[in-house]
């Protein structure tokens, strides 16, 4: 890395300030906020595994169902996300 680049694979997409506003649907962020804390990190681990198959299907197949379930799985682990951040942040403070 050059001087003052950050370094991690994450790091490339934080280029702003402001936080990435919600991609998800309000039903999704409304399911999300029943989640209890403790079971949030095993929800984020889940969803990153279950959008890793359906990309590696859709990469075998070519098939559209599969990229869209990888959609799906993605908006729902930005929700997840977002919901321990918000739970954690004012604790972190």
């Amino acid at each position: 890395m050059h001087g003052n680049q950050k370094t991690g694979t994450m790091m490339i997409f934080s280029k702003s300030k402001e936080p990435w506003k919600k991609p998800f649907s309000e039903k999704i962020g409304k399911r999300v906020s029943r989640i209890p804390t403790t079971e949030l990190e095993m929800w984020i681990d889940q969803s990153l595994y279950e959008i890793g198959r359906c990309m590696s299907l859709y990469a075998k197949s070519r098939e559209a169902v599969y990229l869209n379930e990888a959609l799906t799985g993605a908006e729902a682990l930005h929700a997840v996300v977002d919901q321990l951040h918000t739970r954690t942040t004012p604790l972190q403070k």
